[in-house]
């Protein structure tokens, strides 16, 4: 599943180049786009990619009743995000916990880039340093015991004071206290049916090597999407959105979003 969260009717085509390759890497599986605004923008490339992927489905998604006996009901009903720095992002962080706990199943950022199936993974995150757990691609069944104790602790300690706070630094110290994560190994040896991956799998290029998705490097482009670990490259919108990705170029983000969402890139024309 994907979520747009921010009540937008509209997507990008980045947004749409990660629904397109979540899609086209998961040809047996529903994908589902989660929408919270009630309407969508019915645009020439959405009209394509439902006639063309016919595991593609869009969803309103309601709320209120997602929060409604669970435990962050008390939490939405003090509407606790409008302090918050970003009270859109971390109310985003809510749905996704909500989300997995209700009906498992893979997560994914609406920055992506999907390069390989996910299937043959269950109950997985994956390291975006030595030091953290990221929160852009989870993998868990529903209830799982480690996304009741994301919720658990996001509603005793949410903090909307830090960007990070509710997503993957709580997924982190969950992964601590529940499942004895030792880093930067990944190991959860408390835990023995969750699997942390390294960075490799889907953070290749980390947040602060951002550039790297936005720059002609040949090299780069083909060992990312030649690499069967890489499954899944997150390209960190909070600094690439201002990126231009001139799609006749040799940047990595070009590159994967020709091999992965290519009725986007058809739509987008020369950049996206």
């Amino acid at each position: 599943m994907l979520l747009e969260g921010y009540g937008s009717a509209s997507l990008t085509f980045r947004m749409l180049c990660a629904v397109e390759s979540a899609a086209r890497n998961h040809p047996d599986l529903p994908v589902f786009l989660l929408m919270t605004s009630p309407v969508v923008d019915d645009s020439s490339l959405l009209q394509d990619l439902r006639a063309s992927l016919r595991n593609l489905h869009l969803a309103h998604l309601d709320t209120p009743r997602l929060f409604r006996e669970s435990p962050l009901e008390a939490w939405h009903s003090l509407r606790a995000w409008e302090g918050s720095k970003w009270p859109t992002s971390h109310y985003n962080d809510a749905l996704r916990w909500l989300l997995l706990w209700r009906y498992g199943g893979l997560y994914l950022d609406l920055d992506v880039v999907v390069t390989h199936s996910l299937t043959h993974l269950y109950n997985c995150t994956g390291l975006e340093s030595g030091k953290w757990v990221a929160a852009g691609v989870l993998k868990f069944s529903a209830a799982h015991p480690v996304i009741l104790s994301c919720l658990e602790h996001f509603a005793a300690h949410f903090d909307g004071q830090v960007w990070g706070a509710n997503g993957p630094e709580l997924l982190t110290q969950v992964l601590v206290d529940r499942c004895g994560l030792e880093l930067p190994s990944g190991r959860t040896p408390k835990c023995p049916d969750v699997s942390v991956l390294p960075p490799r799998a889907f953070y290749p290029v980390p947040w602060w090597e951002w550039k790297r998705y936005v720059t002609d490097d040949p090299e780069l482009s083909s060992d990312l999407l030649s690499d069967p670990q890489v499954m899944v490259l997150h390209v960190w919108n909070l600094h690439t959105r201002h990126a231009l990705v001139r799609l006749a170029s040799h940047m990595p983000y070009a590159r994967a979003a020709h091999a992965h969402c290519p009725t986007t890139t058809a739509h987008a024309g020369d950049a996206m």
